[in-house]
Order: C-alpha cells, then structure tokens, then sequence
C-alpha cells in the first residue's frame, strides 16, 4: 500500500471519530495493524476493505481512490453519542465496589473481580488478566499488547505454591492457630504471580491488587480482631485503577501522537 492511501485510511478514521482502539474492535484486528496501514507499510485484506467501507458507508472504491475530504458518518456521530451516554450511565454504577461474603469472599469494583471460595482463587480484571488457583493447578492468563497469552504450569510455577503448602504445615503443626490463619498465605501465590506480569509486561494494571487488598484486610482482621473500619481499604482499589489507567492511557497518548507524526511526515 502506498502512502497517500494510508494517510486516506487515517483520515477516514479521525473524520469518524475513531482511535485506533477503536477502529481495532470495530473490524476485529490489532491495533498494531491499524498503525502499519496508516503508515503504508502493510494492506488491509479484501475482507477489512469491505469493514471499513462499510464502517464509514462509503464504497470500497472512495476507500481507495479517495474523495476531496471525507465525510463523517452521520449514523456513526449518533452511535457514538449513544454509546458515551450508556458508558457514563454504567459507570455511575458500576464504579462502586461491592464486597460479598456470601459463599466465600467476593470482591467487584465494576471493573475487576476477586473471588475467593472452596472451589479457589480467581482473580480477573478488566483488559482480560485472570488467575484462577484450583484444584487443577494455577491458570494464568495475561495480555501483552493485543495479543492473549496463557502461562502453561511447569515445576518452576508449581514452586510458589509448594512452598506455601510446606509453610502452611509448619504453620498447622507448630502454632495452635496456625491452621486458622496460615491459609493467608495461598493470597501470596497470585500476588507474586500477577507482581511478575506486570514487570514483565510493564503494565502496573496486571498487578492483582484487589487481592492484596483482601490479604491486607482479612490478615489485620484475624490477628488483631480490627474489622472496622478496615474495610475501607476496598475503596483504594478503583483508586488505584484509575492511577493505572491515567499511567497506560499517558502511554497510548504519546504512541498515537508519535503515530500521527509519522502519519504526516
């Protein structure tokens, strides 16, 4: 693809409203995709050629060629402010974390999951991340940039919870309330865990911190009996996503800008 139909293909997009996050959704490729189109170092395939054309309700050939100035898509303008007002109105409730304590611990902020029972440990945030420790070994699944990936168990992975089986004994065996409180200790598993995605991935939102936050509450719950008002570090958690989320969303501002300069060089 040349370079002018990749400064069409960005201008189309930008006339219709679109990020390439967005766009990425939309049609259901990469977002790294998007990026080489605009700069014309790679082609959509027929199929996208007809996404987009469809997206902008223009025909493949105006996609191509190109026009004078592209119009924006009056159905995508409504769309749009439709979805904004669904968003704001879910958001004023699902903002609100909600702690449950039925059949386990269950911890929601709208936007991440924590929910600990007999059946195990699942953690799961909003871009996809999940850990779940059960009876079938511990299940990591991570995303690096667009792409999902899973962390197969190995012995190296199975270390970390060997070892707070062994402590957990010791723990049962030596102390009179070790069996009560030493359990704590299985939170470490995808504390450390998520910890090493998120280095790995430079992403601080892959950190399982909402698990943290319950280690820290039921650990001060059950050595010092202080409850209340203990609770209240569950309100940190959207705290700390929206931080994350200012951090990745800083990121993904400075790569665009530095997309649009190349764009227009």
């Amino acid at each position: 693809m040349n370079k002018e139909t990749g400064e069409r293909l960005f201008r189309y997009r930008k006339a219709n409203h679109y990020s390439q996050e967005d766009l990425s959704e939309k049609i259901g490729v990469s977002r790294q995709a998007i990026s080489k189109w605009e700069r014309g170092e790679s082609s959509p395939d027929t199929d996208n050629l007809i996404e987009l054309a469809r997206l902008y309700n223009i025909t493949i050939d105006e996609l191509i060629n190109g026009t004078d100035e592209p119009e924006t898509n009056q159905q995508t303008d409504n769309d749009e402010a439709k979805r904004t007002q669904n968003d704001d109105n879910e958001k004023e409730n699902e903002n609100e974390p909600k702690v449950s304590f039925t059949n386990g611990i269950h911890v929601h902020d709208g936007k991440d999951k924590v929910d600990i029972s007999f059946s195990g440990i699942h953690v799961e945030t909003k871009n996809g991340e999940r850990v779940h420790i059960g009876g079938s070994g511990i299940e990591v699944d991570g995303v690096d940039e667009d792409y999902i990936f899973k962390r197969k168990p190995s012995w190296m992975h199975a270390l970390l919870p060997i070892c707070a089986i062994i402590t957990y004994l010791i723990l049962g065996f030596v102390f009179e309330k070790g069996w009560a409180i030493g359990w704590l200790l299985f939170l470490l598993i995808p504390i450390i865990e998520s910890s090493i995605a998120a280095v790995k991935t430079n992403n601080p939102s892959a950190f399982a911190y909402p698990v943290l936050v319950v280690a820290i509450y039921l650990t001060v719950g059950m050595l010092m009996g202080i409850w209340h008002p203990t609770w209240i570090i569950f309100l940190t958690i959207p705290i700390y996503y929206i931080i994350t989320d200012a951090i990745k969303q800083k990121k993904m501002d400075k790569e665009h800008k530095a997309e649009t300069n190349d764009n227009i060089n």
